[in-house]
């Protein structure tokens, strides 16, 4: 069984948010699939099957369970798809299904990396916070609510996975998570994980709920995010804006984005092909 490794917004191996991607076969099981992402040991770990009714279906795993959607493996998965399929083409269209949903993917070959952009469709605004929620949100994530740039709501937002999106003015560094409870606190109110962003610079940071793995980039939260900015007219539709994540993880990454005339969240980065090898699971 082969997999490559890559690494997404970085246009350089080693930088960004790295993924390993595996060409599964049509009746591997789910249970196989967590258990080579944890022996990966990757953020997210994608599994790509054989390709059917117009699109490659996906799976999506971290080290503790599947996701219902991410966007570095979906732009990861599509260079690696141009680069095996449609190598002498220098831009291509890539069709992903993840469950029911169908996400198409655009790459273009750079010569030494590609350039991929994906819509991630509509997003969803799921919930807006009252300032009486604040406080707890902040304590789970070592900061006060001080902390918080009260110009902007505290605000779940989606484009596939839902975030609990939670601008400050503070430093990054002091954040992370200290409650263990963090997944129950935050369920309530529709979200999934928090993503962190400073509203000035628009560094973010974002972890899983136990706050042991911390990602470099996360084109899942970047989305809705980018969502949140125009619909607080903090951005216009239509402006490029980068986001900067993982530099407290030694992978700094550059996240690009915007909000299309048709109110539809397109997200791009830089994709490098790094390694691959081959597994017999």
């Amino acid at each position: 069984m082969q997999y490559y490794h890559l690494d997404v917004f970085s246009p350089t191996p080693l930088g960004g948010n790295g993924l390993t991607v595996v060409l599964a076969s049509s009746d591997m099981e789910g249970d196989l699939m967590l258990k080579m992402a944890q022996e990966f040991k990757q953020y997210e770990t994608a599994f790509v099957f054989p390709y059917e009714r117009g699109a490659y279906p996906v799976r999506i795993f971290t080290v503790q369970e599947e996701l219902d959607f991410a966007g570095h493996p979906v732009l990861g998965m599509a260079a690696l798809l141009h680069s095996l399929h449609h190598p002498e083409l220098s831009k291509c269209s890539v069709p992903i299904r993840i469950g029911e949903r169908t996400v198409e993917v655009f790459s273009e070959d750079k010569g030494g990396h590609y350039t991929v952009v994906m819509n991630q469709g509509a997003p969803e605004f799921v919930a807006t916070l009252h300032p009486e929620q604040y406080s707890e949100i902040c304590s789970a994530m070592n900061l006060q609510v001080g902390d918080l740039d009260t110009g902007y709501p505290m605000q779940v937002v989606s484009t596939g996975l839902p975030y609990l999106l939670l601008p400050v003015l503070c430093d990054l560094s002091k954040a992370r998570v200290v409650s263990a409870t963090l997944e129950e606190l935050i369920a309530p109110y529709g979200a999934k994980f928090v993503y962190l962003f400073n509203t000035q610079t628009l560094e973010c940071r974002t972890w899983d709920n136990s706050g042991l793995y911390e990602d470099s980039a996360t084109g899942s939260a970047a989305g809705p995010l980018i969502a949140y900015l125009v619909h607080q007219g903090k951005k216009r539709v239509g402006e490029i804006i980068t986001l900067e994540q993982g530099r407290f993880v030694g992978r700094p990454s550059h996240i690009r984005g915007q909000v299309d005339a048709q109110g539809d969240v397109l997200i791009s980065g830089e994709v490098v092909l790094f390694a691959s090898g081959e597994c017999w699971p």
